[in-house]
């Protein structure tokens, strides 16, 4: 391939110790500062690629003969171009990093909204390790639908940045050890009794929780295909909580 040969004004690239960059892969623009020489010039060389980038929060390291090389490759002669930039420079990608604990909060959140159990005082088996991913908007999704038994719930977490999944989390609860005693066990038939404006309103349901004296459970009425959260009042007997 024949080199290009400039004779308008040098242009200058500068590239610092140590630069960040955001993308997977990326360019002389995201690393240097260019300057002088022509306008159009600056903004081929700019967008030029010059390899990949570390993984997010990682490190690499970029040499000036790699940079003449790619500059080779593409057409150019670097002796046309005034280049400041140390033998060896040092590329961090930019990352965003996610504790252990949001993940941990939004899972425990997550099962009471969907399930109406409250796992607050419960345990995590397996606490999720922190990670640094790319920049972006960070979410965390629910895959499936939460496990949730008398002793235990599970639950599946992705975590997204920009919609794309990331990473992936399965997390384990375990229920405290206690001495109460159950008066509603989780597939149970219980009499669910609805209190509004002075109207007493009594009908089945059926546990999809154990429940011990006081405690709020979901229990599902088949006769409004609806699930319910109420609590425990006798064996048998819970009070829907308006």
């Amino acid at each position: 391939m024949a080199l290009v040969r400039l004779t308008d004004e040098p242009l200058r690239i500068r590239i610092a110790p140590s630069v960040s960059v955001s993308s997977a892969r990326f360019c002389l623009a995201e690393i240097a500062e260019l300057a002088g020489g022509d306008e159009a010039l600056r903004r081929a060389l700019g967008a030029m690629e010059l390899g990949a980038s570390p993984l997010p929060g990682q490190k690499r390291t970029f040499t000036r003969q790699q940079l003449l090389t790619r500059l080779r490759q593409h057409g150019y002669d670097p002796t046309q171009f005034t280049i400041e930039m140390p033998d060896t420079i040092q590329i961090t990608r930019v990352a965003q990093a996610v504790g252990a604990s949001a993940v941990e909060q939004f899972a425990r959140a997550e099962i009471q909204k969907r399930t109406g159990v409250d796992i607050s005082r419960w345990r995590l088996e397996n606490p999720p390790a922190e990670i640094a991913l790319p920049e972006g908007a960070l979410t965390f999704v629910v895959e499936g639908t939460p496990r949730v038994s008398e002793r235990s719930a599970r639950i599946e977490i992705a975590v997204q940045v920009n919609n794309e999944t990331r990473a992936r989390y399965s997390l384990r609860f375990q229920a405290p050890t206690s001495t109460r005693t159950p008066l509603v066990r989780a597939g149970e038939t219980v009499q669910v009794v609805v209190q509004s404006g002075g109207v007493v309103i009594e009908v089945s349901g059926v546990a999809r929780a154990a429940g011990a004296e006081g405690e709020v459970i979901p229990v599902y009425v088949p006769e409004t295909q609806k699930t319910v959260r109420a609590r425990v009042a006798e064996k048998g007997r819970v009070e829907v909580v308006l």
